[in-house]
C-alpha cells in the first residue's frame, strides 16, 4: 500500500496528492523509487497483545488479595501516547460476602470492585498515557459514561521503566467462590 506524495497519473487513473491506493509489489516499488509516493502501512497504529489467558484461576484463601495473575510491561514497550486495555472476567458465588476484584498497575490500583450478590465482573479498564510516560488519564471508572459528574482519575505511573500489572481477588468468607476465569491486556500503539 502507498500514499501520493504528488498528484499523478498511474494506468490512465488520476490519483491525488495524498491519496492511499494499493498495487502491485512492482508498480509500488516504482513509484517510491521516483519519489512520487511512500510506503503506507495498513496498519498505522497496530494494537498488540500483552498478556492473556482464559485458565481459570482460583482464589485459595480468605482475607487477604490474591494475585490472580500478573504480567510485566517492559521499559520502552510504551509511547507517550499509547493505550492500555485490561478485559478481565472474575466470577464468584452470589452471596450477602464480600467479594474484592482489583487491577493495580506499577503498584496504583487502577481498578476496584467489591462484589456481593451478583455472579460475575467483566469491566472494560483503559488507562491513556497523556503524551508522556507517566501521566495517565482513565476514561472510564465502573462504567461508561455519558453526562457525568465526576472527573475521570489521573495517575503517574512511570512506564519509562518497567511496569507489572497484577488481577487480584480476595474472599471475605471461605465458603464462596472466587476466580478469574478470564483476562486479556492490550495495547494501542501511540504516536
Amino acid at each position: 500500500m502507498i500514499r501520493f506524495l504528488n498528484d499523478e497519473t498511474v494506468a490512465g487513473h488520476r490519483h491525488g496528492k495524498g491519496t492511499i491506493a494499493l498495487f502491485d509489489s512492482a508498480t509500488e516499488a516504482a513509484l517510491i523509487t521516483a519519489g512520487d509516493a511512500e510506503d503506507y502501512p495498513a496498519v498505522v497504529q497496530p494494537v498488540e497483545v500483552l498478556s492473556s489467558s482464559a485458565v481459570a484461576v482460583s482464589c485459595a484463601s480468605t482475607a487477604a488479595d490474591e494475585v490472580l495473575a500478573s504480567f510485566t510491561i517492559r521499559a520502552g514497550i510504551f509511547g507517550v501516547n499509547s493505550i492500555l486495555q485490561i478485559e478481565p472476567l472474575w466470577t464468584h458465588t452470589n452471596s450477602a460476602n464480600n467479594k474484592l476484584l482489583k487491577v493495580k498497575v506499577g503498584g496504583s490500583t487502577i481498578y476496584t470492585a467489591t462484589r456481593t450478590t451478583t455472579a460475575k465482573e467483566a469491566p472494560l479498564i483503559v488507562l491513556a498515557n497523556r503524551n508522556s510516560l507517566s501521566a495517565q488519564i482513565q476514561p472510564y471508572d465502573n462504567t461508561y459514561v455519558t453526562a457525568g459528574s465526576g472527573a475521570p482519575a489521573t495517575y503517574a505511573i512511570d512506564f519509562s521503566a518497567a511496569v507489572d500489572v497484577e488481577i487480584t481477588g480476595q474472599r471475605a468468607n471461605g465458603v464462596d467462590t472466587l476466580a478469574l476465569q478470564y483476562f486479556r491486556a492490550l495495547h494501542f500503539v501511540g504516536a
